[in-house]
């Protein structure tokens, strides 16, 4: 399983993508009502939502306050 941090981005990949009809709709929808800022960003959630699902990666939102609460578990152990 992999480990998704929100604010860090490690590689980027450029991919061309034409969709139609209702995935079409669905994207065009999820910008218009402010889900999303781009398509590209609306896509980039809906495979880590999709990934979220199948147990392929698990988010980590509070990556800061893991890291923070590690440091002090070190420090207390020395």
């Amino acid at each position: 399983m992999f480990y998704y941090d929100f604010n860090r981005v490690v590689e980027l990949t450029t991919l061309t993508v034409e969709f139609k009809g209702v995935p079409k709709e669905v994207l065009e929808a999820l910008v218009r009502e402010g889900y999303a800022k781009t398509k590209a960003e609306a896509l980039r959630y809906a495979l880590l939502h999709i990934g979220e699902e199948l147990d392929l990666i698990k988010t980590r939102f509070h990556v800061k306050a893991e890291e923070y609460a590690y440091q002090e578990i070190k420090k207390r152990g020395k």
